[in-house]
């Protein structure tokens, strides 16, 4: 979360401007005084020496020390005989003023020095990570407090005289700088990090400026100014040079008889002095080596400048075109000679006999010399192959079996439907044992996938990430306007936008605090308990600071209206112009250093939360226009920070009602200035489960209108007066209950055996089974319809005969359709899982209701039908029928539809634009985009698209991305530090260093700042400082060495604190005990470098590991920031790359660990380096989406093809015809939904598998009846097999979906508009389309051969007449003696 930096400004100010202070004994004082207090200005000379008390004409002077007395005198001579102590103190502290070849003059006493060096400690907090700084910084103060010629390049300004003083001290002085110094102490500084912050730490000492609005001149501003709360005098800093630029700061000459301050400083990649590093590359651009090469992006497969898929499908297409029309020349040029007109009107009948010439004799002839009317011969036994055999027997066994259980069903109907029922109501029981999943990660990522296991190993070693509240508001059109031009006390004019006028943050802080001390309650054991959000809310300084985390632009000023509202009148020293400072001076500021604890405007303010961290100006903020300015935004933004914790916490059932009570009174606000829009953490599954459950409406719509089209479509009407007999309401309803039954049993099934489910299920998997269920209830009700019986038979074998006929069909697809989707199972997804196996078992029991309720529903609706009874009212009789009729569909399809689709000319066509159909959808599918984009997870009315529309034009600002370290790490050895840490010294290539790398190409690597490092905060803390460690962080009490001791504790004569170190140097020991010290200590004035609000969960660590009697950090985060991503592709590719960082990193610190020991790795296989960040868990599906999509497509062809194969009589070329024309529906449906809009994810994958299913039922009816025709061509066996499997296809799936389909345009969640409406009737339409145009064309031409044993099996008839009557005698055989045909 926020990286809390406390008071860090502070110390370098403490260490900057506190150098020239002199010792301890400040008195009360008079007015201040002023004058030209330096008089002589010659080499040697002091401007002040000793001290003269405290500055009493500013705040606090005595937490900034005692200013130096106004003393011109020349510089003191020591050396290390005649003044050994204070000789070694100006060794110690400033060596770079000790002469080498003589005397050594200083104009600094032995007390300035005690207290340079205890001001230089607190600095070397900020800046020891680049020695270089540091040495420059140490340089100018040394100089400013003991140089021997001080005098020439200082001039004394002002003085104080204290009561109690002789002498008045220096209350203000200039110094003259050479621009040369100044840009060089400048340049060695600015990129310095501040790890807390992955900020820069000049950013704090700047004059709330920063980048390159903080130049040399702004930072020694900051340094020289009594408002930066700690600086006991004023420094007037002037740069001299030859710099004459329009925005120049310096002076070409110091004043008369002076001279200018030119120490010599080190650029940030030099080493300061022998023994030390320079600058790291965190910290030093100069410093860093040629950036790694970036990996090369996948270049877009292209064929010189066009899309190279694109190309290649085109040359594939015009490849088959040209072979398929190739082959209908050659087919046609064979077949010229024998071409004879085909009777359209007589190719609906299956086998004409033919008649043998009245002038053969019955010598002549045998049976192989028999001819059909086809002029086919007799099939001969040794002709038919074992498949086709092994095929035929199968197929009559199957039709047998299904005959015999028709026949039994159609007896007993009752005895099947009672049993059947009772199951159905038991099974159907378990649906209030069903386990409902809402949560989306549940249903979107496997709880074995990578990122689960990487957010259960972050949540349970550091906790669960914290929840947030947003708010962000804009102003209402009638209060905009063009901003307000304000001039600042520092002369320079800005533009605030009319959003920052006090009126408006004061209604800001009204909401704030009205959500702040909100009270909501909620039932615990039957008792209802109050909490508010002080209750749950984040404190990252608890107990110290109880404040919530809560960022807004009002928590500049803590909340306080006062704060705003104050002012003060501020005269310019130079111009000597007034200016009023008020509070728009404090947040220009504050949004450049947002950790300052006391501003350096004339306010004096605190820039820091209430809650005691940092108020990040791009959390609260937003709309920045063009030039990014803060103070020109337009949105504000109300944030709170809530803890998360688990589920089973009491807590939750309060952070719930919280969430609930900020979401019904933010839907209720009626805000007088602002438009605005809000978000709560349980916002997205609240409206899920909203639009879910206003949807189910649109489903019940929908699936009454497919209701009411069965139960009307099932009648056959022959004649207005018939209706009511023959209007099959009752087999429709009964056909829906069936389809509806299926689906509550298998809901029940899962109940039972305790698996989960979701809405998702409940609202898909009831269409697709009424697509399935509808198309056999089609196909068995118009198949019994068509049907004639026979001579002495009963009405039970009647509908036993039928069944037997098309049963098999309907166990051909659901069979196949059960075992793709339960192959289909086989995914890491689990709403696909949960998907594909409720489809698989409510097939199943669809299948099994149809053969037992359906078919008894059936038998009974057959009986009243034939006793010319009225649907509905059996009582009542009907008008009797009239001589059998075919349907108007069945008519159509017969003599108009299938003879049209026959003509040569149009089977051309229709193969030629089904296969550039098919190529081009291949291109449409490699386009196709892979993610699901969070606003179409909501309703289209949800506040939340308003919400999101809001965050993609104001916010600019990435989440947090931590990268852990999984696994114990020796941080404690050397060689194992320096592969982490990012200061002087550490390892170009260490794991800090990697992250800095990657966020100086945000582009590629998605980072966008450096990371923050626990461990560099904790050496820096760990490591003595002051005389004697005396200002150390890490200390201990004298009297207990194992209590810390904090910083903030003051040593007394009885009660004392020691360092925890002697030097800089420690063991493995001593750096694990003294770092849960880190991890608890605040940071404050005394010591910026507490690791409690940044780190305080950052580290785990594993007491008494392994049983070994250590200690080890068994994980950690270094936190960094990703880039803003708004699609799901650019927070996809940011978990990509991310990963691909992490993986580097990782194979980094494996390569440091020396050979065959555990200095550093106890294990390298056990150690990696993972990113985690809270939104990976919803992105990770699409690293692998397309290569599932391939799988699960793939694998549920496979059944398909074998089950087709197996089940039609082992026929290859049905099984393939089927497969080719199942894929072409497939890919079809990917890239017409990518032409619509339409991405690729899970509930496209859910779509796509459910289409092979629609697929099935939309082609093998028509592919198995087509293979057990006789037909002398294929043309009249396709011709047959429309006319009976055409109307049945058409009514039973494409048009029993359709209605229920675009019905769904009017559903509330765009999830179900765009994934279900448009990819449904896609699906539908392709389906359609393929199963009754592309199909019959295709199997004319390349369908499989007349099955030789079904052949064979009708030309008995034939053999047994030729036997009977003699063959010189046959002349012709009726047909109806050969309707031995299946």
């Amino acid at each position: 979360m926020f990286r809390w930096i406390a008071k860090a400004e502070h110390f370098l100010a403490l260490f900057v401007l506190c150098l020239t202070l002199k010792h301890t004994r400040g008195q009360s004082g008079m007015d201040p005084v002023g004058g030209p207090w330096t008089i002589s200005h010659e080499p040697g000379m002091c401007s002040g020496f000793g001290s003269c008390g405290y500055n009493n004409g500013v705040d606090k002077p005595k937490k900034r020390g005692e200013m130096s007395c106004a003393n011109n005198v020349p510089a003191s001579t020591i050396s290390k005989i005649t003044e050994p102590t204070w000789f070694d103190s100006l060794e110690s502290v400033c060596p770079m003023l000790v002469s080498p070849e003589g005397p050594t003059k200083v104009c600094c006493d032995r007390s300035q020095l005690r207290t340079l060096e205890k001001q230089l400690t607190a600095s070397e907090l900020i800046f020891q990570r680049c020695p270089s700084c540091l040495e420059n910084f140490v340089t100018l103060y040394c100089q400013i407090t003991c140089s021997p010629n001080q005098a020439t390049f200082i001039n004394v300004t002002n003085l104080y005289q204290n009561v109690d003083e002789t002498m008045p001290g220096v209350s203000g002085q200039s110094v003259y700088i050479s621009k040369k110094m100044a840009d060089g102490l400048h340049a060695s500084c600015k990129d310095v990090t501040f790890p807390q912050t992955n900020g820069k730490a000049i950013v704090l000492v700047c004059n709330g400026f920063s980048g390159d609005a903080c130049t040399s001149q702004q930072f020694l501003n900051y340094l020289g100014s009594t408002n930066n709360g700690v600086a006991p005098v004023d420094m007037d800093f002037q740069q001299i040079g030859n710099d004459t630029g329009i925005n120049s700061v310096t002076t070409p000459e110091p004043p008369e008889g002076m001279g200018v301050l030119d120490a010599n400083t080190y650029s940030c990649n030099e080493s300061p002095k022998i023994g030390s590093s320079a600058c790291s590359c965190t910290d030093c651009l100069a410093s860093c080596p040629a950036l790694p090469r970036l990996p090369e992006e996948p270049e877009k497969f292209m064929i010189g400048t066009a899309d190279g898929v694109g190309v290649i499908s085109l040359i594939v297409f015009l490849s088959l075109t040209l072979l398929f029309l190739i082959y209908v020349m050659i087919t046609c040029a064979c077949k010229a000679k024998k071409k004879k007109v085909m009777d359209y009107s007589a190719a609906a009948a299956e086998e004409k006999l033919g008649r043998l010439s009245s002038t053969s004799s019955k010598a002549q002839l045998t049976e192989a010399a028999i001819r059909d009317n086809a002029g086919r011969p007799l099939v001969q036994k040794h002709q038919i192959s074992k498949f086709q055999k092994l095929g035929k027997a199968f197929q009559d066994k199957l039709s047998s079996g299904f005959r015999w259980w028709g026949t039994f069903v159609a007896k007993h109907p009752l005895l099947v439907l009672i049993p059947t029922i009772a199951i159905v109501v038991g099974l159907s029981v378990g649906m209030k044992f069903v386990i409902l999943t809402t949560d989306p990660i549940a249903l979107w990522s496997s709880p074995q996938s990578r990122v689960r296991l990487e957010k259960d190993y972050y949540d349970s070693h550091f906790g669960p990430f914290y929840r947030t509240e947003m708010v962000i508001m804009k102003l209402k059109p009638e209060y905009q306007g063009n901003g307000t031009l304000y001039s600042s006390f520092t002369g320079i004019n800005y533009n605030f936008s009319e959003i920052l006028k006090k009126e408006y943050l004061l209604a800001s802080l009204d909401l704030q605090n009205h959500l702040r001390y909100m009270e909501v309650s909620y039932e615990e054991n039957g008792k209802t308990v109050n909490g508010s959000l002080n209750d749950i809310c984040f404190k990252p300084l608890e107990p110290t600071n109880n404040n919530c985390t809560i960022t807004s632009v009002i928590n500049y000023w803590q909340g306080d209206p006062a704060l705003l509202n104050e002012t003060v009148v501020h005269q310019d020293k130079i111009t000597q112009k007034n200016y009023t400072v008020d509070y728009r001076d404090h947040f220009l500021y504050c949004v450049q250093a947002p950790a300052t604890l006391q501003d350096t405007t004339p306010l004096k303010q605190n820039c820091m939360g209430d809650y005691g961290g940092p108020v990040f100006p791009y959390l609260v903020v937003g709309g920045l226009g063009e030039d990014e300015l803060y103070n020109e935004a337009t949105a504000m933004i109300l944030t709170f920070v809530v803890n998360n914790v688990d589920k089973g916490d009491n807590r939750t059932k309060l952070i719930k009602a919280w969430e609930q009570a900020f979401i019904e009174y933010m839907a209720a606000w009626e805000s007088e200035y602002f438009d605005f829009t809000y978000f709560s953490e349980r916002s997205p599954e609240d409206e899920l489960i909203r639009s879910s459950e206003a949807d189910l409406t649109i489903f019940l719509i929908s699936y009454i209108v497919i209701f009411v089209y069965i139960t009307v479509a099932l009648g056959s009407y022959s004649s207005f007066k018939r209706i009511p007999v023959d209007f099959k309401a009752t087999l429709g309803i009964g056909g829906i209950l069936v389809i509806l039954s299926s689906v509550l049993t298998s809901i029940g099934f899962f109940g039972y055996i305790g698996y989960e489910t979701s809405l998702i299920v409940i609202e898909v998997v009831p269409f697709l089974v009424l697509a399935i269920g509808a198309d056999n209830v089609f196909i068995l009700s118009l198949e019994f319809d068509r049907s004639e019986r026979k001579e002495g038979e009963t009405l039970a074998e009647q509908i036993g005969r039928v069944f037997g006929d098309v049963a098999p069909s309907m166990t051909l697809c659901s069979i196949t359709e059960c075992a793709a989707f339960f192959l289909g199972a086989l995914t890491n997804m689990p709403a696909v899982e949960q998907f594909a196996l409720a489809a698989a078992v409510a097939i199943v029991f669809d299948f099994l209701l149809q053969i037992t309720a359906f078919l008894a529903i059936l038998s009974l609706d057959a009986r009243r039908h034939e006793d010319d009874r009225v649907d509905c009212l059996c009582c009542v009789k009907g008008k009797k029928a009239t001589e059998p009729y075919k349907s108007y569909l069945q008519i159509f399809f017969e003599k108009y539809y299938a003879p049209f689709l026959m003509n040569d000319l149009v089977r051309i066509t229709v193969m030629i634009v089904f296969t550039g159909l098919s190529c081009w959808c291949v291109v449409l599918s490699g386009n196709m985009t892979v993610g699901l984009d969070q606003d179409l997870s909501v309703p289209s009315d949800s506040y939340v698209l308003d919400y999101f529309d809001y965050m993609e034009k104001y916010l600019d600002v990435g989440v947090p991305v931590y990268f852990v370290t999984k696994g114990p790490y020796n941080f404690s050895y050397p060689n194992a530090s320096s592969m982490i840490c990012g200061s002087a010294g550490c390892d170009t290539y260490s794991l800090t260093q990697q992250i800095f790398f990657a966020s100086q190409r945000p582009d590629y690597w998605k980072i966008e700042t450096s990371a923050a490092s626990w461990y560099d905060d904790y050496v820096d803390w760990l490591t003595p400082t002051g005389l004697g460690g005396s200002s150390s962080c890490c200390r201990y009490y004298h009297k207990d060495a194992d209590e810390f001791c904090p910083a903030t504790v003051e040593d007394t004569v009885l009660d004392r604190c020691d360092p925890c170190l002697d030097d800089e140097s420690y063991d493995s020991q001593e750096f694990m005990k003294y770092l849960p010290w880190f991890l608890i200590d605040n940071p404050g004035l005394e010591c910026n470098k507490g690791g409690h609000s940044a780190y305080g969960n950052a580290v785990n660590i594993t007491s008494n590991y392994t049983g070994s009697g250590y200690d080890v950090v068994q994980s950690s985060y270094f936190m960094s920031y990703h880039s803003v991503c708004i699609k799901s592709v650019d927070c996809t590719e940011n978990l990509i790359k991310a990963r691909e960082l992490a993986n580097n990193i990782t194979k980094t610190l494996r390569a440091a660990n020396p050979a065959n020991n555990t200095y550093i790795l106890e294990n390298e296989d056990d150690f990696s380096v993972f990113p985690y960040c809270l939104y990976y868990v919803y992105y990770e599906q699409y690293l692998t989406m397309v290569d599932d999509t391939l799988f699960q497509v793939g694998i549920c062809l496979i059944p398909t093809f074998l089950f087709c194969f197996i089940l039609l009589g082992f026929d290859w070329y049905s099984g393939i015809v089927t497969v080719v024309t199942i894929l072409m529906i497939v890919v079809d449906t990917a890239g017409l939904s990518s032409l619509w809009g339409v991405d690729l994810n899970a509930v496209s994958l859910i779509n796509l598998v459910a289409a092979i299913g629609l697929s099935v039922e939309f082609t093998i009816h028509v592919v198995r009846t087509f293979s057990l025709k006789t037909n002398p061509s294929k043309k009249e066996r396709i011709i047959e097999s429309m006319g009976t499997m055409g109307p049945a296809v058409f009514a039973g799936v494409a048009l029993t979906n359709l209605p229920g389909i675009i019905v769904l345009n009017w559903a509330t969640a765009q999830l179900i508009q765009i994934f279900f409406f448009r990819m449904c009737l896609i699906i539908t339409l392709l389906g359609m389309a393929h199963g009754l145009i592309f199909l019959p064309v295709f199997l004319s031409y390349f369908g499989p051969p007349v099955n030789k044993a079904i052949l064979y099996e009708k030309q008995t008839v034939l053999r047994e007449e030729a036997e009977k009557e003699g063959i010189a005698n046959l002349s012709f055989i009726d047909e109806k003696k050969t309707s031995t045909i299946l």
